[in-house]
């Protein structure tokens, strides 16, 4: 907005002072208040490049790893949903058959206990006949008939499955297309910048992993540590040790990570210090 001197004012501090205008927000700023906004466009693009890289390393590790595809863990459960399914239906079935074999075990020996007394009484008396000798021969033949057949008991198979089948269904949906990038002169000159500070941040390969934990630790000390669980201590430090706990640090940095990062970082981003009373280690992002 114009003032009756003819200068603009600062969309931040609301002075009229001689100003320039932002060509992406088109909002107009003192040298000052033009720095700051230059800052927090910067502070912004290092989040874009942190959720990048940290997109690009999720979808390595599903590249390499194909496992620890998110629907895998629903496969996964079906497996051992219908496993277990299986194995209470097996386990049941088996203790009814169990039952029955016993009681039919138990009916097949008083027989034979009656065939033995039979048998036994006829060789203490010397009456032995043809008559006898067959018709307990023919009887022996039944009993191991029964035992290794029984008549009076099947397996039989319910016509409901008792497991539902699975299946993937590969959707054809326009939601999972990606639209190509905009090609326009304004973008790829955009594009073009972007790619300064990414080709000059990895320049060398080296460094790739300083870089990368440069930009997690802005990320996380500007703007997430509340939302991530961590708990600031004093004057906007946290300790080194509950960093390297997060998921996003955790196995893949160390302290001499650390250490690296805040020596060789040319911005002086961060601030390193030992806590007064317990002696650890603590980190913050440098105003």
């Amino acid at each position: 907005m114009a003032t009756s001197t003819g200068r603009i004012c600062c969309f931040t501090c609301n002075k009229a002072k001689a100003t320039s205008k932002c060509a992406g927000c088109l909002k107009d700023f003192c040298f000052t208040h033009l720095t700051d906004h230059r800052q927090e466009l910067a502070n912004q693009l290092d989040d874009i490049e942190v959720h990048r890289d940290l997109f690009r390393q999720a979808l390595n590790e599903q590249t390499t790893d194909p496992q620890t595809h998110p629907l895998i863990k629903k496969i996964d459960q079906w497996e051992q949903d219908s496993i277990n399914k299986i194995h209470e239906t097996v386990k049941e079935v088996r203790q009814v058959l169990f039952q029955h074999t016993l009681r039919h075990t138990n009916q097949l020996e008083e027989k034979l206990n009656l065939l033995t007394n039979q048998i036994r009484a006829c060789r203490e008396e010397d009456d032995i006949i043809e008559i006898d000798l067959s018709r307990w021969h023919n009887e022996l033949i039944q009993l191991n008939e029964q035992l290794i057949k029984p008549q009076n008991i099947i397996i039989q198979y319910n016509s409901t499955p008792l497991v539902n089948k699975i299946h993937v269904d590969i959707s054809s949906s326009k939601a999972h297309t990606i639209d190509e990038p905009i090609k326009s002169n304004e973008d790829r000159t955009t594009r073009s910048s972007l790619s300064y500070v990414d080709n000059k941040e990895t320049s060398t390969k080296a460094n790739g992993k300083i870089i990368q934990l440069s930009k997690a630790l802005s990320w996380l000390l500007r703007h997430a540590v509340i939302k991530e669980g961590l708990q600031f201590q004093y004057d906007g430090y946290v300790f080194v040790k509950d960093v390297l706990k997060h998921p996003t640090f955790v196995n893949k940095y160390t302290i001499e990570d650390i250490h690296q990062c805040v020596e060789t970082n040319e911005k002086k981003r961060f601030g390193l210090k030992n806590d007064r009373v317990t002696g650890q280690e603590m980190i913050r992002a440098q105003l």
